[in-house]
């Protein structure tokens, strides 16, 4: 018969033992340090200073002093001694000041949180995973972060969402109070598409993008609300142009442009000014450092002609603009004026709402240049009735062929 037991080595009381008492509290000594087994360290390498009567480590590898050659085994204090406690496979032993549960494996003591998880059918966080949400999460932050270079990571990270066919749906749906609001994704088709709705019931199609990039098409209504700067911005590479709008109607309307000004806060807006610009159309050129901004290039500006009245004032004008050669700023060439007259050079006529060309006033004293030849002018003060002259390149002429003087 052995001395001691198979798996905790327990003594035996043999028969015919004086002094049995020494041998069986031996055994509840080792079963005190032994059973519910919990570790205050395990990574030690030599017995502490001061131990309470019952401590225990897990001996860590490189042992030293009174734990020499007691590598991975238990250490128990106990009546002012050390006790070892070889382990056995199968051993678990709780780690106080990691708070981690380990088990014995024969070579070393490895934790009991597994290092894979495979074919779970449900996993709640938080909450519980049912057959329908098989992966469920409650909570009020995530963090996903790349695996750096430094760990042996790419630094890169990249969800990969996979559908069976382009006829299945793969989209985030997002919900207020358990009730549908956005979705996004790919719905029944290769298109990216985002979808809103009021109500979790009826949605509308926001945004879609055409699998292979021909098309950003909207079937609602879009406005871009910012407060600093462009609203949008667009860069083309190549192509023969940036804009084209169709519309589809049974009638005459075609693709409109609509400008809208007004002065004040979107939360107060107040009534536009004369020559505030309703909606403008501007292009500027790169020199070769930079693009132009400001008042260089050329314009073309739809104008408030006065402050507007409710009800009564909405006066408007239209204005070109272009920049001379060998000159950094625009000036103004065209208007078209709220009265209907088609003016030149800032606020001057040259054909007035009755369709009646105007010509511009001189007396004879200032007429100008008759350099280019063709041009009309207004006399205000000819002789015998005579006001129209015409340039011939060096002189002013009066219709009968005479040079004004």
């Amino acid at each position: 018969m052995p001395d001691a037991t198979t798996h905790l080595l327990l003594p035996y009381i043999l028969a015919a033992q004086a002094q049995k008492h020494v041998t069986h509290n031996e055994a509840l000594r080792l079963l005190d340090g032994l059973v519910q087994l919990s570790v205050l360290d395990r990574d030690l390498t030599a017995p502490p200073g001061s131990p309470a009567d019952g401590d225990r480590y897990i001996v860590a590898s490189g042992a030293t002093g009174a734990w020499t050659g007691w590598d991975l085994n238990v250490a128990l204090w106990t009546d002012g001694t050390w006790l070892r406690l070889p382990p056995r496979t199968g051993w678990r032993a709780w780690v106080e000041d990691e708070s981690l549960l380990l088990v014995y494996d024969g070579a070393g003591w490895v934790s009991t949180t597994p290092a894979a998880l495979q074919n779970l059918s449900l996993l709640g966080l938080g909450t519980t995973a049912d057959p329908a949400n098989p992966f469920s999460v409650k909570l009020n932050d995530a963090l996903w972060t790349a695996r750096y270079t430094s760990e042996g990571g790419s630094g890169d990270l990249r969800y990969k969402l996979n559908k069976e066919s382009s006829a299945n749906t793969l989209s985030l749906l997002m919900q207020s109070g358990w009730s549908g609001r956005a979705e996004l994704g790919l719905a029944g088709d290769d298109d990216f598409v985002v979808k809103v709705s009021p109500d979790g019931a009826a949605w509308k199609e926001a945004l879609r993008v055409a699998k292979d990039a021909s098309a950003v098409a909207s079937k609602a209504p879009t406005t871009i609300q910012t407060d600093d700067g462009l609203a949008l911005s667009i860069d083309l590479q190549e192509g023969p142009g940036v804009f084209q709008a169709t519309r589809y109607a049974n009638g005459p309307n075609a693709p409109v442009f609509f400008g809208r000004k007004a002065r004040g806060t979107r939360e107060a807006p107040a009534a536009v000014q004369a020559g505030d610009t309703l909606l403008g159309f501007r292009g500027y050129g790169y020199t070769g450092a930079k693009f132009l901004s400001g008042s260089a290039g050329v314009a073309f500006l739809l104008e408030a002609a006065e402050t507007y009245v409710e009800g009564t004032n909405y006066g408007t004008q239209i204005r070109f603009l272009t920049t001379a050669k060998g000159s950094t700023a625009n000036l103004e060439r065209v208007r078209i004026a709220d009265s209907g007259d088609l003016q030149m050079g800032g606020a001057n006529t040259v054909i007035n709402a009755s369709r009646h060309p105007v010509l511009r006033a001189y007396t004879v004293a200032t007429l100008p240049s008759a350099t280019p030849a063709g041009q009309l002018v207004y006399v205000s003060d000819g002789a015998s009735n005579k006001r129209m002259a015409v340039s011939d390149g060096s002189n002013w002429r009066w219709p009968d062929g005479a040079i004004v003087s």
